[in-house]
């Protein structure tokens, strides 16, 4: 007789990730500072092994679009009005702004004036970080200095050009390239990526007022929202703000207010005019334990908000196109990657060119109680031992910490050996129609697909 042993591997989310942290435990306190905590301890955790090697389920494939230098001629003019000289607009709108375009450089080229792109509005409109002399002109460039990577890219594991079949491209640092002296004037098919800073966005200086209102709108009765914002800057979104939350009680909307004013001040006028630094409204339905959903994109003189719709409508998200929610699951949802890693390309590119890349990316935090970790299942359990090591060593029980540290050692090296390391040498056991004179019945296996291997 044969006996079988079933073991059932269940995909943990955080809430089944924290209930096993408290039965160990063996304390369960119904405290949202507690649950909060240990949510903390876990996600702390969950980033670090992330982080700690290039993991194959965390390899990513994306491309990065090149541009070329846009140079202004007699039917690609810009036009500057005095009302706002930091607007700059598409006179014929034969360029068509689009979005590589933030955090990219503009150069008045009569002056050798440089300006940085802060944001692209549409196809038609964008604004810089300095005043632009006013009117209509041609002397101008569009120069495309650094290339962003992905919110979610930690590391590039490759630049492939798949497009010319030119293969894999050459990654360098940056002293080499101060040794080397790659200039960037220097135009052609790109060989030679550069690593580049990393910028973090602007944080905001307050924190959202919130208020219901009898204004009738589709949001739920009785229930606790929260609220936070970013600012949005040269293609970056910068930390957010604190959350702060609301019950609706038995109003069905919410008066968002005390949202920072981003505008500038156009020499001597009163009011603020507009700079292009948008802000992110988020908001998050605290008691069905929903995500964070981007609900607004407020222009920089905007400092409030009458959030009235369940499913609203975001206009100007990203692609210079509305976005809107059909569902509570069809949602643009916040995610806080903190500082964007840039690179430069040499030569610089002298047509629009796309470059495929592979890189290490960074997941998302696990906040809501449906939220699962995204190792494999059956190591969801390491994230469980790792901050349980963590809590018994703050209480000073070692021998417990001991006993939990080794378990995800062992877990975490069994992990490392399935989805890390691979055995370079293809391997299969011989094949019966070889040669006679090749051919074994038994033995081990063989490295060699060509059939000549001794028997």
């Amino acid at each position: 007789m044969v006996g079988f042993i079933f073991i059932w591997v269940i995909n943990m989310n955080l809430n089944e990730i924290r209930q096993r942290i408290f039965d160990q435990m063996d304390f369960n306190p119904n405290l949202q500072q507690y649950r909060d905590s240990v949510v903390r301890r876990v996600n702390d955790h969950y980033l670090q092994i992330c982080d700690s090697a290039h993991w194959l389920f965390l390899q990513k494939e994306s491309t990065l679009q090149l541009r070329k230098e846009i140079t202004g001629t007699a039917t690609t003019r810009i036009k500057v009005a005095a009302g706002n000289l930091r607007e700059v607009m598409d006179f014929e709108g034969n360029i068509g702004f689009t979005s590589e375009m933030e955090g990219q450089t503009l150069i008045d080229t009569s002056t050798n004036v440089e300006y940085k792109i802060l944001r692209v509005k549409t196809s038609s409109s964008m604004y810089i970080d300095g005043n632009y002399p006013e009117g209509v002109v041609s002397t101008y460039k569009i120069r495309f200095d650094r290339q962003t990577l992905p919110a979610d890219c930690i590391e590039v594991l490759g630049y492939v050009d798949r497009n010319s079949d030119r293969g894999r491209l050459f990654q360098i640092e940056r002293k080499r390239e101060e040794y080397a002296y790659l200039d960037k004037d220097n135009t052609g098919d790109p060989i030679a990526i550069v690593d580049d800073e990393a910028f973090e966005g602007l944080v905001p200086i307050s924190n959202p007022t919130l208020a219901i209102t009898a204004t009738s709108g589709t949001l739920a009765t009785n229930t606790i929202y929260e609220y936070k914002y970013t600012l949005y800057s040269e293609g970056r979104e910068g930390p957010c703000s604190e959350p702060v939350s609301i019950n609706s009680s038995i109003r069905t909307s919410i008066n968002v207010t005390g949202i920072d004013n981003t505008g500038w001040y156009a020499s001597t006028a009163a009011s603020r005019t507009d700079s292009g630094i948008a802000k992110y409204l988020y908001r998050r339905d605290v008691t069905n334990d929903g995500p964070w959903l981007l609900i607004k994109i407020l222009e920089s003189t905007g400092v409030q908000y009458e959030d009235t719709k369940l499913f609203p409508d975001v206009i100007g998200y990203r692609k210079l196109v509305n976005f809107q929610y059909k569902s509570i699951t069809d949602y643009i949802p916040f995610d806080e990657s903190g500082a964007r890693q840039h690179v430069r390309f040499w030569y610089t590119p002298s047509q629009d060119k796309e470059i495929h890349i592979r890189y290490h990316r960074r997941p998302k935090l696990l906040i809501n109680d449906n939220d699962a970790p995204v190792f494999p299942k059956q190591y969801h359990i390491i994230l469980v031992y790792a901050t349980l090591e963590d809590m018994f060593l703050q209480m000073q029980a070692t021998d417990q910490a001991r006993i939990f540290r080794a378990r995800k050692l062992e877990m975490l090296n069994q992990m490392r050996k399935r989805y890390l390391s691979r055995d370079e040498t293809r391997k299969r056991f011989e094949r019966f129609d070889r040669p006679r004179r090749f051919r074994v019945n038994y033995g081990p296996a063989t490295s060699s697909f060509g059939g000549s291997d001794p028997a």
